[in-house]
């Protein structure tokens, strides 16, 4: 027996809907393989363990992009075949990514707070390893370079970082010819990671907020299927 007029509207609602999800997915696939890849935030992740949150964060995009995907797929098989099965199946994969995302978004609002040490940590540890009389690593030279490059700043809180490595190459770097010797990366780099997290925290609480209207989608034309199959 066909659905009314009403269900079969939310039929389509929630074919376009999946349809729009399986595409988001295509999106948060797309931008974890280019985080995977960029050599902007590569630079950033192999410097330092502390900063291995990154590819983290890239593979867990790669993960729930592929499933929404696989989500999607399913919540359009369900729809316009009218199958209870796969409408809950849908609910039930929708939940747990709802749940994940909420999670995530707060979580990435709570770490916020503690990504200033985090930066101040890894600068402090990469100038001692740039600096090294004895073995000075090349790998945390290049971070460093990169580093005041980008932000156009100077060691941790100025030039004084290294006032005991009057040798270090990191120190004869032009941002820190060129600038005020009070310029340093901390304020710098923390606020681009903070906006970071804060940019990746939004999206990731709005999508959840968007996944409740795909579960209520299914969940009204689940119940009206098998009102009408009863």
């Amino acid at each position: 027996m066909a659905l009314g007029s009403c269900h079969t509207c939310i039929k389509y609602l929630m074919f376009a809907f999946n349809f729009l999800f399986w595409l988001l997915g295509c999106a948060m696939l797309g931008v974890g393989i280019w985080l995977l890849v960029s050599d902007d935030f590569t630079k950033y992740s192999d410097a330092d363990d502390s900063l291995s949150f990154i590819y983290t964060g890239a593979y867990i995009l790669v993960a729930i992009g592929g499933l929404i995907m696989i989500i999607g797929f399913l919540g359009c098989c369900g729809a316009i075949r009218e199958s209870q099965c796969m409408l809950g199946c849908f609910f039930f994969l929708l939940f747990i990514i709802f749940a994940v995302l909420l999670g995530a978004g707060i979580w990435a609002v709570i770490s916020k707070d503690e990504v200033r040490s985090i930066v101040k940590e890894v600068l402090d540890k990469q100038i001692e390893r740039a600096c090294d009389p004895k073995e000075p690593n090349s790998k945390s030279l290049n971070f460093l370079n990169h580093v005041q490059e980008q932000f156009q700043c100077c060691g941790v809180n100025g030039i004084i970082d290294y006032k005991d490595f009057v040798s270090c190459n990191a120190s004869k770097s032009e941002p820190c010819v060129a600038l005020n010797i009070n310029n340093g990366c901390l304020d710098k780099a923390s606020a681009w990671f903070e906006q970071n997290i804060l940019i990746v925290a939004g999206v990731a609480i709005g999508i959840a907020v968007v996944l409740i209207l795909g579960m209520i989608f299914s969940i009204v034309l689940c119940c009206a299927i098998r009102d009408i199959q009863a």
